[in-house]
């Protein structure tokens, strides 16, 4: 946006406050429109998606398109380039070569790198292995829980189903939320998601306490699927990301990792796994 002759420097305020967007006049010298109205200095009013705003005594309207909250996003500085997130879930440089997966949990949020987490803050700056900086821009307000909307997809409804050939060749996945119906296709990173799989279900076979279910060292993987602590981290995010990709909450926790170890588990406990007829 462009600033014309009467429009002040600080001039009004868009913002999120958890519910709505607000926009406040700043106390500027030739005031705020909104919708044909002119909002007194320092009130506050709502907008919604399809609202005219005007700045000055412009002729410029701007109008809100859309009024979902604000998402977690990444933009590459000093480029056009951005990232947003799906699921709540946002991977840079990306989930065919993931090295910082940014996320929220325990109500903060985190980035993920080589499987070690740690805190980031609103407009820091991850610089990649090519050198290339990203600054996130992290949503201020706490989202609300899945708890709140019955109609939302996320983890803890989830029941995964696993279907794999005799020779595990072939493994595809499914998840199912009530009556919604997630395909997760047949994909190469869901042979790990079986593995952590009956890991968990033998746990609970075993009567074991939910929060000790289904661990199992990153070294133990590595020798069952005689790959690369690189490798692991990429189905860990592909899969992640298939089902950010269906707008499921928290994604992210379908791969949990305990702090500080090298243990990983699923990250939910409604399992189900049977053999193809086919293979």
């Amino acid at each position: 946006m462009s600033r014309g002759r009467d429009v002040s420097s600080r001039h009004a305020l868009l913002e999120w406050n958890g519910a709505d967007w607000l926009v406040r006049d700043l106390g500027s010298r030739n005031g705020t429109s909104l919708d044909g109205r002119r909002l007194d200095v320092g009130a506050q009013a709502v907008v919604v998606a399809g609202a005219r705003l005007v700045f000055g005594r412009e002729d410029e309207a701007w109008v809100l398109d859309d009024a979902a909250p604000p998402r977690l996003m990444a933009v590459e500085v000093n480029a056009d380039r951005q990232r947003i997130a799906e699921g709540g879930y946002l991977v840079l440089p990306g989930p065919d070569a993931p090295e910082h997966a940014v996320y929220r949990a325990d109500g903060a949020w985190v980035t993920e790198q080589q499987g070690s987490v740690r805190p980031v803050e609103d407009r820091e700056i991850l610089v990649l292995a090519d050198g290339v900086p990203w600054r996130l821009h992290l949503p201020d307000a706490e989202p609300g829980t899945w708890q709140d909307d019955p109609s939302a997809l996320a983890l803890g409804r989830l029941r995964l189903q696993l279907a794999y050939s005799r020779d595990e060749e072939y493994v595809e996945a499914v998840a199912r939320c009530g009556d919604q119906h997630l395909d997760l296709g047949a994909r190469a990173h869901h042979y790990l998601l079986l593995l952590l799989a009956r890991r968990r279900l033998a746990d609970q076979a075993a009567r074991m306490p939910e929060g000790e279910q289904g661990w199992i060292r990153q070294d133990e993987l590595l020798e069952m699927l005689r790959t690369t602590d690189n490798h692991i981290y990429i189905m860990i995010h592909r899969a992640r990301t298939a089902l950010a990709g269906h707008g499921v909450a928290d994604a992210a926790g379908l791969v949990e990792r305990r702090s500080k170890t090298r243990q990983l588990r699923l990250g939910l406990g409604q399992i189900e796994l049977r053999v193809l007829d086919r293979g």
